[in-house]
């Protein structure tokens, strides 16, 4: 049965799958210009067969176009660089291209060629996206100049979402094999509304791109973008006119700017959320007993969390479906908002943990910091001495992926609008970065990742969330919202739910 791409299908969808002070420099602007800051040092690798982080993903999206793009607030696929798809047989796709897209700097049409270049690369290099947005692509090929045929190793009804969403950025084959692989990470070449003008450390500029196939579209003629550290060092520099838009504000400071006439605050939930995460791979470790993971969510007081470190800009959540996802119960389905430490002292007791040091690291993210400080003071309550170890992006992504720590606190983006991304990259022994293994958990991600039937997948992931709570691999704190803020004269910005997607294209001076 084929799919419309008008709208989701009931299929599965995969995930996505990312401290300073002083002021920040002054740059010059023009009547057409942006300036924009975000969070961060250096920026790295700006390529979409890299794994990139949120930082890397906010300058991304402004330089490639996609396949298809999400209209968040319908929650329906729409055509971009596709035009159209077709699912014939439930093994094949077919995706017609939009004629005459350029890409950025004199390197030609973007064709099919270019789509079996990106995808072929991935599944090659095993990228990040062949366990996450690529997993069921068998084979693809060109079937012309603008038609591309893929063949799947198992029915995904959505393809569209995922494979050619979170999946479908491509790359300009030309300029890849031109430049190789790091220099085109570094700079690379585009197909979207601005291309990279220069990049250096902690700066980035971009300008219109005089090839961009979308009539009237960028509104702006150039974005320079600041990478500041410390949130509240970038909100300064935006009170000072030093910059017009910044991302990752302090929330205890979003009050009070709210309060300001010159400024405009975008607050929206966020596909997303703050936790932690053991490394279940060691042996011998407390935290190996289900009931001390479980000691661990019963000493976390979810509801301080929101108000002092997000002020409010967050929800309580103890699982890890957000509203709007199908099977979404209630942000609280077992762990009191403020926690039952008397509860949580009885379990150790069962498990007979009597208390003990763990390492526990994060990123250069300073209100994970923040956020780690406050959930180490809540589980010492129950004799465990949390050991904070901060990190930069990189060095924690390091650790992480290739599993070489024991315990985390951090957040994460998800990618697609369906339960399999919030839950099967996290909890199957295939896809989690913890070491997490219950065949029982697989067998039913897997049964709901290729059930098509709504009401027969809620069930699924009902049982699949109840799981999740009684072993807590995971243990999950709150669902919190993306801020921006920005100049008053800026108009046409539309927010997203997803973190590392904050598309300028449309914002203009009033």
């Amino acid at each position: 049965m084929g799919i419309t791409r008008r709208g989701f299908t009931t299929g599965a969808v995969g995930a996505g799958l990312l401290l300073g002070t002083g002021r920040a420099p002054a740059i010059a602007q023009g009547k057409r210009d942006l300036r924009v800051g975000v969070w961060g040092g250096e920026f790295g690798n700006l390529s979409p067969v890299i794994r990139f982080d949120i930082q890397g993903g906010l300058v991304l999206y402004n330089i490639f176009d996609g396949l298809v793009r999400i209209d968040f607030g319908k929650r329906t696929i729409e055509p971009m660089l596709a035009l159209e798809w077709a699912n014939p047989d439930p093994l094949t796709w077919r995706i017609k291209l939009r004629e005459g897209v350029k890409w950025q700097k004199g390197f030609g049409e973007f064709t099919a060629e270019d789509v079996v270049y990106t995808w072929n690369y991935h599944l090659e290099s095993k990228s990040f996206q062949v366990g996450t947005a690529l997993f069921p692509v068998d084979t693809v090929k060109a079937d012309g100049k603008y038609v591309v045929e893929v063949k799947t190793k198992q029915p995904f009804g959505a393809f569209p979402g995922v494979t050619m969403g979170y999946g479908g950025t491509m790359i300009s084959a030309k300029a890849h094999k031109e430049m190789g692989n790091q220099a085109y990470s570094a700079t690379p070449v585009g197909n979207g509304a601005f291309q990279i003008e220069s990049k250096r450390g902690a700066e980035i500029v971009l300008v219109r791109n005089p090839d961009y196939w979308r009539t009237g579209f960028p509104k702006m003629d150039k974005i320079v973008y600041r990478a500041i550290p410390d949130s509240t060092t970038r909100l300064q520099a935006l009170m000072k006119n030093e910059l017009d838009f910044v991302t990752h504000p302090d929330p205890k400071e979003v009050a009070g700017v709210r309060k300001n006439s010159n400024f405009v605050v975008k607050s929206t939930p966020g596909w997303e959320w703050d936790y932690q995460q053991f490394n279940l791979k060691k042996t011998g470790t407390p935290f190996e007993n289900k009931l001390v993971r479980q000691a661990i969510s019963y000493a976390i007081d979810r509801e301080a969390i929101v108000n002092e470190i997000y002020y409010g800009e967050a929800i309580a959540t103890d699982n890890q479906i957000p509203a709007g996802y199908l099977a979404f119960r209630k942000p609280l389905l077992k762990y009191p908002k403020n926690g039952d430490l008397k509860k949580a002292k009885e379990l150790m007791a069962q498990a007979g943990a009597k208390g003990y040091e763990v390492e526990v690291i994060t990123s250069d993210k300073d209100w994970l910091r923040k956020e780690l400080e406050l959930v180490a003071a809540m589980v010492s309550q129950i004799g465990i001495t949390y050991k904070i170890k901060n990190m930069d992006m990189g060095g924690y992504n390091n650790l992480w992926l290739n599993r070489r720590y024991d315990q985390v606190l951090e957040d994460i983006t998800l990618v697609a609008p369906d339960p399999d991304a919030t839950s099967w990259w996290f909890l199957h022994s295939k896809g989690n970065a913890s070491g997490y293994n219950n065949p029982l958990m697989d067998t039913l991600l897997d049964g709901a990742r290729s059930e098509r039937d709504a009401a027969k997948r809620e069930g699924m992931y009902h049982k699949i969330v109840d799981m999740t709570l009684d072993e807590c691999p995971l243990i999950y704190h709150c669902n919190t919202t993306n801020i921006q803020v920005f100049n008053k004269s800026l108009k046409g910005f539309d927010p997203t739910p997803q973190e590392y997607m904050e598309k300028l294209d449309t914002i203009e001076w009033s």
